[in-house]
């Protein structure tokens, strides 16, 4: 198998021309190059064409072969956001979760068509497993494949340069309990933590190493055990790695020829290692569920085109057939629906729609308001997520404070006392929590079957130790 890989970021694109056998990918050769402003992040949306006579330009003076590309949007071009939960939530509630997460996402979107795909973690951290949405203009993604197309570099598929990243940086992440692998560059980062070998958080962000404190979205991810291995064009930018080793981390390397491991799935030019590690991919299993799919989308083309064919065919037959008293006859029924549209009934129903849609774009100011706010200690952070979305969640909250020293106070009711026993015994055995009803549960005598309890819950021992 042979590919060149494109990588399309915010402000520049790499090229990797890649050749896979026995499952070792060797990189022939990589490239890199500067985007234009006017090509920069999002502006790229609105001028796929540009976008791809570019590429086949920087691709022709590089003497790259006119062979399949694997094509990967990054930050600008996909829009993406993870979400964590309980591995003790019932499968509905985590697809709601899920859900949840695809309707903020699609709601800061700026075009009405979005192709969504989803990337599920392997492992997790602080008790909780994680997972993420993506998404990318459908409208783009058609028009800068057909141009690279027409061009003589077809795509074989377009995917996520974030999902790129983590699967790369999989083989780098097996020699340690917890491994930050970081693809550092002047402007925009990512990051891929890995908890014993496994994938367990993802994330990209548009801080790089040209700002004061090049390593403060990074500290979210470190803790005194975490070894950093660093790959990109600032792997071994100084500042960076004075401020990682003053956060405290294990141990900071770049990838480099003296690492084993990458060596038994991936051989890079030795000039230009970290560099060329970042341009690489490990293509074909993520175009299964690409954004795009040469032999996926062939088929799907051609069912689509045999299908209006038909009904095209129909519609002109009849359109041809009827007589002038059948199209008055459409056209009053046409105006009757329309004028039902105006009842009360309808227009209560477009009221909620525009009452959803507006709660949706609250919903995402907050969330990005969120990102103002002062640090908060992610131990507990992870402890209330944990305790509201797994362990009460069928409960009516009545009352619920935090006290320093004592933990979090919580009030509640609920119908289902069985469900929430079973609930509490499997979060004790978990060891993440330690908690206790404070005093004793009531019946209600009003409603039969309802019982008010009030718990009170801490961290456990082993967790107040984590950093």
């Amino acid at each position: 198998m042979e590919y060149v890989v494109v990588k399309i970021e915010n402000t520049y694109v790499t090229f990797a021309h890649i050749k896979k056998s026995g499952g070792i990918i060797r990189v022939v050769k990589d490239k890199r190059f500067d985007l234009p402003s006017s090509l920069c992040g999002s502006e790229a949306l609105t001028q796929p064409e540009l976008l791809a006579y570019t590429i086949v330009s920087e691709l022709q003076s590089g003497a790259f072969p006119a062979i399949p590309l694997a094509v990967y949007l990054g930050e600008g071009t996909e829009l993406f956001a993870e979400y964590r939960y309980s591995e003790t939530l019932a499968e509905a509630t985590r697809n709601q979760r899920r859900q949840q997460a695809e309707d903020a996402l699609l709601a800061s979107a700026s075009a009405p068509v979005y192709r969504v795909k989803y990337y599920t973690y392997s492992g997790k951290e602080g008790g909780l497993a994680a997972s993420m949405v993506l998404a990318v203009d459908a409208d783009f993604c058609d028009r800068l494949v057909a141009s690279l197309s027409k061009d003589g570099y077809a795509p074989a598929f377009v995917s996520s340069s974030l999902i790129a990243f983590a699967e790369t940086a999989k083989p780098v992440a097996k020699n340690s309990d917890r491994v930050l692998v970081v693809r550092a560059e002047k402007q925009d980062s990512m990051v891929a933590l890995f908890a014993d070998g496994r994938l367990a958080r993802l994330a990209r962000f548009s801080q790089g190493t040209e700002t004061k404190n090049p390593e403060e979205h990074l500290l979210p991810y470190i803790t005194e055990d975490t070894h950093v291995i660093t790959c990109g064009s600032e792997s071994n930018n100084a500042l960076l790695r004075r401020r990682l080793k003053k956060a405290g981390v294990a141990a900071i390397v770049s990838v480099s020829s003296d690492m084993i491991i990458p060596h038994e799935k991936i051989s890079l030019p030795g000039e230009r290692l970290p560099e060329a590690f970042a341009s690489a991919a490990f293509p074909g299993d993520e175009g299964e569920s690409a954004y795009f799919a040469k032999e996926r989308d062939v088929k799907r083309i051609g069912l689509r085109f045999r299908i209006a064919l038909i009904v095209t065919l129909v519609a002109v037959l009849f359109a041809c057939a009827i007589p002038p008293v059948t199209l008055y006859l459409a056209e009053r029924d046409k105006n009757e629906n329309l004028s039902r549209l105006e009842e009360p009934f309808y227009a209560d129903a477009a009221a909620k729609l525009d009452q959803y849609r507006s709660l949706i774009s609250v919903y995402t100011e907050l969330i990005e308001a969120e990102g103002t706010l002062p640090p908060r200690d992610p131990s507990h952070a992870d402890l209330l997520e944990e305790v509201l979305f797994g362990l009460l969640t069928d409960t009516q909250i009545e009352e619920m404070y935090y006290e320093k020293g004592k933990g979090i106070l919580i009030d509640f009711t609920t119908k289902n006392v069985e469900a929430f026993d079973m609930r509490k015994d499997v979060a004790g055995r978990n060891g993440n929590m330690f908690l206790y009803e404070s005093k004793t549960r009531e019946e209600i005598e009003e409603d039969e079957g309802e019982w008010h309890i009030q718990i009170r819950v801490t961290l456990s021992p082993s967790a107040m130790e984590a950093p």
